[in-house]
């Protein structure tokens, strides 16, 4: 008889006797194989065991002889073979895995797939779900670069992007689910690393710019022994003169009359802005004025002088209710707050951003000073807070000769107008008639 199944089932005649018999055979052999689960496949010959199955190994010796790979069940005492045929699948019990049979042998199941495709979920250990839809629970993962041996070039690359620069592409490092540490690009693209105690407030411990691959420490940097901030010099492309008066003028504070008001423009009735702020000052430095006609005195920042009698202030409607007749003090009213002196806060925010692209909290800056008088000693005293006892500086020579010192300015006082911190600046005389030159040029920041 001619078995016409894919599972080589035999088929009853239509005038075929006994047809029980095979109806039989081919009901045995479906029992062999459907749900096919074999108790081995490393036996060459094991004990009978009724209704069992095994896939018989190479080599196989007695009742198996002959029956290599064949699938071997123990039915009504005796032994059926079935042939295998290509992609029969056999669930191997003291293995736990799947066999395939691929024309020629048995192999393991898992690794002849090659490729997954367009997995909605994959969880590994774990249960993945839309969330995560990616999922692995383990204690160790080990990505290795396929090697020039094997076809690959030796070399292991991650790539991550992300739709766009306002999105985030990030590692975010968790304690038991809570975020403590992430770097990546967030939000922009420069690469970023930030840290949480909480996983609910970040601070950003660096920034590396994309566009020059210079570093930024927003949160500074911290001595590795007190965890006190250190502090980096950071010197200036440009050497400016932020501070230049060469007209003969008395100590500071000095007063002088309005004229007019208009704008931004403020007029005084005499000639003597040089007094106040001259051409070297443009772009660099800012110096806070205050009316004390007023009650209380108001202050406006000037930012550039336009001729001899007049101001170009940073904001119009900071003078905008000042008048004519009314007096304007160079030199911060004596107290403005708790102990402080008469001196001029000057503001370096001008001279930060045209020369570094971004205006920053400094500790401190690094001056030289020159300092004469008309006739006799002169001092020029600096402060970075203007507080008592606080300013130190330079001096004329007992003739009022030039004298040259450096020194640096400690400078915590936050700018009013900038993100940037304040310097004060007094002009005394000593036993001279009046000031003569004095000028500060600014070596670098302290950051």
């Amino acid at each position: 008889m001619t078995d016409t199944t894919n599972l080589a089932l035999p088929c009853i005649e239509g005038s075929q006797a006994q047809k029980h018999v095979t109806h039989n055979d081919a009901l045995r052999i479906l029992d062999t194989l459907v749900q096919l689960a074999v108790l081995d496949r490393d036996l060459t010959v094991p004990p009978p065991t009724d209704g069992q199955r095994w896939i018989v190994k190479a080599g196989a010796a007695g009742a198996w002889t002959g029956r290599d790979n064949a699938i071997a069940a123990w039915q009504d005492g005796a032994w059926q073979f079935n042939t295998p045929r290509l992609g029969w699948l056999a669930f191997v019990t003291d293995e736990g895995t799947l066999a395939v049979w691929n024309g020629t042998s048995w192999g393991d199941f898992f690794s002849t797939i090659t490729m997954l495709q367009n997995l909605a979920l994959l969880g590994i250990g774990t249960t993945a779900d839309n969330t995560n839809p990616l999922n692995a629970k383990l204690n160790n993962a080990l990505f290795a670069a396929k090697t020039a041996g094997e076809g690959g070039s030796g070399d292991l690359r991650y790539k991550l992007s992300k739709e766009s620069a306002a999105n985030i592409l990030s590692f975010l490092f968790q304690d038991n689910y809570s975020g403590r540490a992430e770097i990546g690009l967030t939000g922009d693209d420069d690469f970023h690393l930030k840290v949480s105690p909480d996983g609910s407030t970040f601070y950003e411990s660096m920034v590396a710019d994309r566009a020059s691959g210079k570093l930024k420490f927003p949160a500074g940097i911290a001595d590795v022994h007190t965890g006190a901030l250190v502090s980096t010099f950071l010197p200036v492309p440009v050497v400016p003169e932020l501070w230049r008066i060469d007209a003969a003028r008395p100590a500071t504070p000095r007063t002088y009359t309005i004229s007019a008001v208009s704008g931004s423009t403020l007029t005084l009735t005499t000639g003597d802005i040089a007094q106040i702020f001259t051409t070297g000052m443009q772009n660099v430095s800012m110096v806070r004025i205050w009316n004390t006609s007023k009650t209380p005195a108001q202050p406006a920042w000037v930012k550039w002088n336009t001729s001899a009698s007049q101001l170009d202030v940073l904001d119009a409607t900071s003078i905008a209710a000042w008048s004519a007749e009314e007096t304007v003090q160079f030199g911060d009213p004596n107290p403005t707050a708790s102990n402080v002196l008469s001196m001029v806060a000057v503001d370096l925010s001008n001279y930060m951003y045209n020369n570094f692209g971004a205006v920053f909290r400094q500790k401190g800056v690094l001056l030289s000073t020159y300092v004469s008088g008309a006739g006799g000693d002169v001092v020029c005293d600096f402060s970075g807070t203007g507080a008592a006892g606080s300013a130190t500086g330079g001096n004329s020579l007992s003739t009022g000769a030039r004298n040259q010192a450096n020194f640096t300015i400690v400078t915590p006082t936050l700018s009013p107008i900038s993100n940037s911190n304040l310097l004060y600046i007094r002009e005394q005389l000593g036993t001279g008639t009046a000031m003569g030159t004095v000028y500060a040029r600014l070596m670098g920041f302290y950051v």
